[in-house]
């Protein structure tokens, strides 16, 4: 099963035996958590995309080697160029295989940016004029093949923050920043949202919202520091991440 694909076509090749075993298992463990009513994911917006079928889901090789390297850009490029005939609200879930190491949150969050380095250096498309390149401007965001985008990571190292956690690998969710649309700070739509969203990750979570969450574009907000956010808030990246940012 190569690039960017669908719910149907996963739970099909499951039910048939088609699907590698580290595969099902990483889909299965994602789908019981966006459909679990007991305790509902925060973000509602996943939740009814992945059940209205308009995510779309990549199954990776490690982050670390070229060819995991290769896959996301190939799929992520094709991904995007589609997307918005997918719906108004979609966003891609990468799997990666899972690595045999004990790895610490911090050592998941020099693989993603390792990986985010890799895609901007072979971007396809120049990076957009309306988005800085610096990192320290407040409207900073990952942008590839001429799309802005918001990235999350997932991890097995993650003990209390619930909403961060996946059990059994490396999983990254990019949202393009077009989903956004109309759900910013000062609409009503978007403050409905994060009351919300804030109320579920309360109860999600069992530890209070890291402080580096905030709004795109708020001068005090740096929205690289919520890719890969620690599991607890005593910690606070403040250095960008990737040394060797090609600006």
């Amino acid at each position: 099963m190569k690039g960017p694909t669908t719910r149907t076509r996963i739970e099909s090749a499951i039910g048939e035996g088609d699907l590698a075993a580290w595969k099902a298992e990483r889909y299965l463990s994602f789908h019981e958590t966006m459909t679990d009513e007991v305790a509902p994911f925060p973000c509602y917006f996943a939740v009814d995309a992945h059940c209205d079928g308009d995510l779309r889901y990549l199954f990776a090789p490690g982050p670390t080697t070229e060819a995991g390297e290769s896959v996301v850009a190939d799929g992520l490029a094709e991904y995007l160029d589609g997307a918005r005939a997918i719906a108004d609200v979609t966003a891609l879930a990468v799997f990666f295989e899972p690595d045999d190491g004990n790895l610490s949150v911090a050592d998941y969050r020099e693989r993603v940016w390792d990986l985010l380095v890799s895609l901007r250096r072979n971007d396809p498309e120049p990076w957009p004029e309306s988005i800085p390149t610096d990192p320290a401007n407040p409207e900073w965001e990952f942008c590839y093949a001429g799309e802005p985008m918001f990235v999350v990571a997932r991890a097995p190292a993650y003990d209390r923050r619930n909403s961060r956690h996946a059990p059994h690998g490396l999983e990254l969710t990019v949202q393009p920043r077009w989903v956004f649309d109309g759900l910013g700070p000062d609409t009503e739509a978007g403050q409905r949202a994060r009351e919300v969203i804030r109320q579920r990750l309360a109860e999600f979570d069992d530890v209070p919202r890291h402080p580096a969450i905030g709004d795109y574009g708020d001068p005090d907000v740096r929205e690289w520091k919520q890719y890969v956010l620690p599991d607890d808030n005593d910690e606070t990246v403040e250095e960008f991440p990737a040394d060797d940012w090609a600006a």
